[in-house]
């Protein structure tokens, strides 16, 4: 069962969806790989079977090794 969606929600106003998902109380399988985007920062302590792609900022950019990795990552999802 690859790329399944475990859990939508919603909410009036905005709302960065990292906050939804904490306030959801949401509880996933440490068997389940959850494959989520960079709005997801900081899911490694609810679970730890994660994987998120690396964010470059305005003091650092991507090394080719992040780049890399970005790029698998994008095709994992799709």
């Amino acid at each position: 069962m690859d790329g399944q969606i475990i859990c939508t929600s919603s909410t009036n106003g905005r709302r960065h969806v990292f906050r939804l998902f904490k306030e959801s109380k949401l509880k996933i399988d440490s068997k389940i790989r959850a494959v989520v985007d960079t709005g997801y920062v900081g899911i490694a302590k609810f679970h730890a079977n994660s994987v998120i792609p690396v964010k470059c900022s305005e003091k650092r950019s991507l090394v080719m090794e992040d780049k890399v990795f970005n790029r698998r990552f994008q095709v994992s999802v799709s």
